[in-house]
């Protein structure tokens, strides 16, 4: 997969210094076995196809599916592309369904905590809103397709006729702009010196630093190595402060609750900082996308996770990256028994990515043609199922179940051929396939 935030951060900052991961600590990786690329036949008793021409006929067939996610206090459904429209799709349905009929809550993105509560808040109002600015504002790139709006439509529609509301929250730590303008907007009214000038340093620090990011896609950006090291470390240690002011203020349970969730956010995303200041180490990205869903998860919400495989699989696809995936390691032991993966795959077709090494909302996604399957892998042998869309449950591969290639596809053009030797049962509890897909439809 190519390179992605924390290992785009490793390569440009810590350079000499351990990459090790911290926040909490992955067990050790064992020695890998190597892989097996003999060609294989899917068992046809583990298929189950899925009917994709309706909404109602989609429910009827993935009954069984659902049934696994239902009781579950978080279910991740990942994406082994970040730019495929039918994962988009069939995504949603499953959400809906959990949403509808089992009580889920909460849809965490694969995107920042500010950035989505902003978004989730406008979609709240009573009047009509159009979602398309409002997207391009606070979504990464890879989530701005007319996919995804279709989603957030429902949201709305869904949130003015009932009760129970289902709210669009993040849990990764990529920009911190929003997390700060947040906790300005909301302590405004503070005579706390101390605390204003902790969000005054902490806004400062997170224009910079998301400025920073902005850049790292420009080959000709000059970077100021020191400074922005003390900039991190001042954001930081400004986030930290809050964290701990915030429980001693009185305020409504709601704001007190979203801006924990802006400082905590905030903090993550300036711990690599700290990580490298104090330890001469990264900071892993997977550990604050899990403490993040334990946040938001709360004592009694149910939370859908939409992010890529890598990050929702059970186990990392390279335990030495603090961006090697492993979030769903993470939240197994934070829910013991309460974490189900749904892992999407595809065959052949096109998806959608960009030439921009690191992706931010600015960034423009385009479609790319998917290359056939490398001989060997998960991927060539799920495309020989003649079913156009089925899935199957892992822990059924049996004498199937080995160490194979699997495709994993990030956001940047030019990683189709990117394969991680994995047991399906040992990242995934169940993988929906889809043999022919498209690139997602942008905004555009």
């Amino acid at each position: 997969m190519k390179t992605l935030f924390r290992s785009l951060l490793a390569a440009a900052l810590f350079t000499g210094a351990s990459c090790t991961a911290s926040a909490q600590t992955a067990p050790a990786a064992p020695v890998a076995p190597a892989a097996d690329t003999a060609r294989i036949t899917l068992n046809p008793a583990l298929i189950n196809a899925v009917n994709t021409q309706t909404f109602e006929q989609f429910r009827e067939t993935v009954r069984p599916l659902i049934a696994q996610m239902a009781g579950k206090r978080v279910v991740s459904m990942g994406e082994g592309t970040h730019g495929t429209a039918e994962f988009y799709k069939l995504r949603f349905w499953l959400t809906r369904i959990l949403v509808e009929e089992h009580g889920f809550d909460r849809l965490a993105l694969e995107n920042t905590y500010g950035d989505t509560h902003l978004l989730n808040q406008a979609m709240q109002q009573r009047t009509s809103t159009d979602l398309k600015p409002l997207m391009q504002k606070h979504l990464l790139g890879m989530w701005q397709n007319r996919e995804m709006e279709e989603l957030l439509t429902w949201m709305q529609t869904h949130n003015r006729s009932n009760r129970r509301q289902v709210e669009l929250t993040g849990i990764d730590v990529m920009f911190s702009t929003a997390d700060a303008q947040l906790l300005q907007q909301g302590l405004a009214k503070s005579k706390n010196s101390d605390l204003q000038a902790a969000v005054a340093q902490l806004l400062k620090s997170a224009q910079y630093n998301d400025a920073y990011w902005y850049k790292m896609s420009d080959k000709t950006f000059k970077r100021n190595r020191e400074e922005w090291l003390a900039n991190g470390s001042a954001g930081y240690k400004a986030a930290e402060k809050l964290v701990q002011a915030l429980p001693t203020i009185k305020l409504p349970r709601k704001q007190q609750e979203v801006l924990a969730g802006a400082a905590k956010n905030a903090r993550l995303g300036f711990d690599v900082f700290y990580q490298y200041e104090v330890f001469k180490r990264d900071a892993s990205r997977d550990s604050a996308f899990a403490e993040m869903t334990k946040f938001v998860a709360g004592d009694n919400h149910k939370v859908i996770i939409w992010a890529h495989n890598a990050h929702v699989g059970r186990k990392a696809i390279d335990a030495k990256s603090s961006n090697g995936g492993g979030t769903g390691d993470y939240l197994e032991r934070m829910f013991p028994g309460q974490y189900f993966v749904l892992a999407t795959g595809t065959g052949s077709g096109t998806y959608a990515a960009t030439t921009e090494r690191f992706i931010s909302p600015a960034s423009v996604m385009s479609s790319y043609p998917l290359p056939a399957p490398k001989a060997g892998s998960w991927e060539e042998a799920m495309s020989q199922v003649s079913s156009p869309v089925y899935y199957f449950s892992t822990n059924q591969l049996g004498k199937q179940d080995l160490v194979r290639p699997h495709r994993l596809i990030g956001q940047t053009a030019g990683g189709e051929n990117y394969y991680n030797d994995t047991r399906l049962s040992a990242a995934y509890d169940a993988l929906l396939f889809v043999r022919q897909s498209t690139a997602a439809t942008p905004l555009r």
